[in-house]
């Protein structure tokens, strides 16, 4: 059996991708917790029924002449991204057949024959809070999750193509596996820009087709057309046997855009076969997509739809199956946006899933994230303790009831939150959660605020960020028509300050984050934390760890003590934590799991925080700086 002993909440930025906003795990994507922020990247795109070219960035307004000179802002002319798509296609097609001003090398493209040969990249991910590279020095793994999009796709394609994938988290592309292929088929989200762009550009270079889908894909299309031969935009679940045919005999286009969101019941089960299992420390299923809310800044309900879509329960066991087979007994992520967007079913799957884990001795432990009126469905919870659900993941985003407000995240504010949160824990739950500062409502208090709800909560993996403002949100739309949007933003992580004008001026708001951040990841602060979200969590039958054999086991508790215990700096607070960990509950697998899996993120949290802290300090000086010149050239001015 592997080792993976501690329980990860994710990508999927659920790392880079949760904290303002998370995109669901759709075919070409895998989950993971990230602002996803994009930065303007205009093209003139010649529609075929206008005279002007239009740049397609994400809903910026800005508009090009027939000169390509850019012009101020026209709200009237500010239609959504997809709007403007929309308008390049057929009347009924389901994706755009073509554009007309394609970028890169020139078309039409050749067929590749009904053999191909297909090489799947999942691109590599820089440092993030979720990314526990801090413990990879302890734990025998190589990376979080796999790429559960691509997987689908690889169920998708004809059963005469050839395929491998390549997972950049922990393998080296070679010009040799590149060679191989006929087609190159990468997907990811903005915050994998860097090594997406490396990867198509390698495989331009050595002749060969590329084909890139996915979230970044979705939302900046021109910009990806300058790498790719072909660019999917959107779900393609339904058409993409029709993309393959297209790729097949020749007549495959730059663009496709799909507009109808598929019926997820009908997914293929992912190509789970083609992972190196024995690299991850978590598996991900996916069980629906969409969330039935209306948050501002999350852009789930404008790409994935308000209507939960979901799979049968059957579906899902089909898939733990397969995993299973796999030889798979660790824990298991179910990627959904909102696992209770549809709460009737998920209280069906639960049930599901409990009788398939006790046919097999609850062989995997799973994890998910819910919206907090979880707490209002104790059945849901009870049926997903008894599923063995061991934690998830909410986003609570601010215990400002205005500023709630103002996200339109009214579900935040049905019941406080607090209270909310500390009933889940107590029925058998343990929470880990996302907040977000820089609100219009937000004040110089909000700071503090955050960092005694996050203490009184009891949550040790707490995702403090900036909101952003995602392209397709109703924010966007709203700091568009104010003027305030920062179309030069180039944020690529949920510590990047926002991508639009904060009411709350910005070194006030980097000092106010920076003193949450250090407050809640001070070693004593964060082990004392971990302590209490134990004595909070009221674990119960049947919930069961994965078991760690005894040698990999010592290895890891060897590599702890000397790495933890010994070099680091927060040595004191380890052996505190671990000293109440092994006299409290020794012969308590939940909660000692759970409890060993705190001890060792620290070694990630802890640093990655300081990390941070650092940066922020850059920024402020930088910034002070700035100031500094400006008054100088002022007085300078002044004088003369």
């Amino acid at each position: 059996m592997r080792v993976s002993p501690f329980c990860c909440p994710v990508r999927l930025e659920i790392f880079y991708r949760r904290y303002p906003l998370s995109l669901s795990t759709s075919i070409f994507n895998t989950k993971c917790y990230s602002p996803c922020f994009y930065g303007p990247t205009p093209r003139r795109w010649k529609a075929p029924s206008a005279n002007i070219q239009v740049g397609l960035p994400f809903r910026d307004g800005w508009v090009y002449g027939a000169c390509g000179g850019k012009q101020r802002p026209n709200p009237a002319q500010s239609s959504a991204r997809l709007e403007v798509i929309h308008k390049l296609t057929k009347p009924g097609s389901r994706f755009v057949p073509q554009i007309t001003d394609r970028v890169g090398q020139g078309g039409p493209f050749p067929p590749l024959g009904p053999s191909v040969k297909a090489l799947l990249i999942w691109p590599r991910f820089p440092a993030s809070f979720w990314s526990f590279e801090g413990i990879l020095d302890i734990v025998p793994i190589e990376t979080d999750q796999p790429p559960l999009g691509l997987l689908t796709v690889a169920a998708l394609c004809p059963k005469n193509w050839t395929l491998r994938l390549i997972d950049r988290g922990f393998e080296e592309l070679q010009d040799a596996d590149i060679l191989w292929a006929d087609l190159v088929m990468v997907s990811g989200m903005r915050v994998q820009k860097e090594d997406i762009q490396e990867t198509l550009i390698r495989a331009r270079e050595l002749g060969r087709r590329t084909m890139i889908g996915g979230p970044f894909a979705s939302s900046e299309p021109e910009l990806l057309l300058q790498f790719a031969d072909h660019v999917v935009v959107g779900e393609p679940d339904e058409v993409f046997p029709e993309i393959a045919a297209d790729i097949e005999r020749g007549s495959a286009k730059s663009l496709y855009v799909v507009t109808e969101k598929p019926d997820v019941s009908k997914s293929p089960l992912p190509r789970f076969d083609l992972l190196k299992i024995e690299k991850y420390a978590s598996m991900a299923v996916q069980f629906s997509r969409g969330c039935p809310f209306q948050c501002e800044f999350c852009d789930i309900i404008t790409i994935y739809g308000r209507k939960p879509r979901t799979k049968s329960p059957a579906q899902l066991i089909a898939e733990l199956n397969a995993l299973y087979e796999l030889g798979w007994r660790e824990q298991v992520f179910i990627v959904d946006d909102n696992f209770i967007g549809n709460h009737k079913r998920a209280f069906e799957l639960s049930l599901e899933l409990r009788q398939w884990q006790e046919s097999r001795g609850y062989p995997m432990l799973l994890y998910t994230e819910a919206s907090v009126d979880l707490a209002q469905k104790p059945e849901l919870i009870k049926a997903m303790v008894d599923a063995n659900f061991f934690y998830v993941f909410i986003g609570i985003e601010s215990p400002s009831p205005t500023s709630l407000t103002e996200a339109k995240k009214y579900q935040n504010l049905r019941r406080d939150p607090l209270e909310s949160i500390r009933f889940i824990q107590s029925e058998g739950l343990w929470v880990t959660a996302g907040f977000i500062v820089g609100f219009d409502s937000d004040t110089e208090e909000i700071f503090d605020l955050q960092a005694e709800f996050i203490e009184a909560a009891a949550i040790p993996w707490a995702m403090v960020g900036f909101l952003q403002a995602p392209p397709t949100t109703p924010l966007f739309d709203r700091m568009m028509n104010e003027g305030r949007l920062l179309m030069e933003s180039t944020a690529t992580s949920n510590f990047d300050p926002p991508n639009f004008e904060t009411l709350l001026p910005l070194p006030v708001l980097l000092k106010g984050f920076r003193k949450v951040l250090a407050s809640i990841y001070a070693p004593s602060a964060f082990y004392e934390r971990s302590y209490r979200s134990l004595l909070q969590w009221k674990a119960r039958k049947p919930q069961k760890a994965s078991k760690i054999p005894f040698v990999p086991l010592m290895g890891i508790v060897i590599r702890s003590i000397l790495h933890q215990g010994i070099r680091s700096s927060y040595r004191k607070s380890y052996w505190k934590f671990l000293w109440r960990l092994l006299s409290r509950w020794p012969f308590n697998g939940a909660k000692f799991s759970l409890g060993f899996a705190m001890l060792l993120s620290g070694h990630h949290f802890i640093r990655y925080a300081n990390t941070v802290v650092d940066d922020l300090d850059c920024e402020l000086e930088r910034i002070r700086t700035e100031e500094l010149a400006a008054d100088l050239r002022r007085e300078t001015a002044a004088a003369l």
